[in-house]
């Protein structure tokens, strides 16, 4: 998860700078420094010192410019608005990661299904070709995948069903082509008497 956070024009990041100390500042560098404890990618830009980084967050621009200098600061999400105009307090901080998380499951199931699927296909593929070297390879990745016996049953079968037509179409061609090669002769032999 890549956070970013757009401030508005400011002498420093901590709020410690001046006579008045600003309390959300000092919660959001204790939250940023947090946040990277936890392994996340956390970039701050301010408008004044490092405006030239704010081109990079096409989103942010268009709304700077519909809204102003005002609607700072901006809290991206993976390179998304979240949120605007104040910083998240950490139990806000812990939502967003929370929400991400979340996403990331979604993610990886989807990821865990086109996986699993791909592992079917290929036990269906190995048997339809005789491969049994791919055969066994492809059922023991369903094994370690913990597939269900039932999923692995069921391509195997489809790839045996379709191995079985493939085989009876072929036979069926072999049988024509050897019927076409055949001179054509009446039904009764030469000398058979059957006539």
């Amino acid at each position: 998860m890549k956070i970013t956070i757009l401030d508005p024009a400011m002498c420093c990041s901590t709020g410690v700078c001046g006579e008045d100390v600003d309390d959300a500042l000092v919660e959001t560098a204790a939250n940023v420094k947090w946040l990277k404890s936890l392994g996340y990618e956390v970039n701050r830009h301010n408008i004044s010192n490092d405006g030239v980084a704010f081109k990079d967050y096409p989103v942010a621009v268009e709304k700077l410019k519909a809204e102003g200098v005002d609607s700072l600061p901006y809290i991206l999400v993976n390179d998304q608005i979240v949120m605007a105009g104040s910083y998240p307090t950490k139990t806000e901080w812990m939502k967003f990661l929370a929400n991400e998380t979340s996403d990331g499951q979604s993610q990886k199931s989807e990821v865990d299904e086109a996986a699993k699927t791909n592992i079917l296909i290929s036990i269906g593929a190995a048997i339809a070709a005789s491969n049994e070297k791919a055969l066994t390879h492809y059922v023991e990745e369903a094994k370690t995948a913990k597939l269900s016996l039932e999923e692995i049953a069921n391509a195997l079968n489809i790839g045996n069903n379709l191995r079985t037509e493939v085989s009876q179409s072929v036979v069926q061609t072999a049988n024509a082509l050897l019927s076409d090669m055949q001179p054509a002769t009446s039904s009764c032999c030469s000398g058979s008497g059957c006539c």
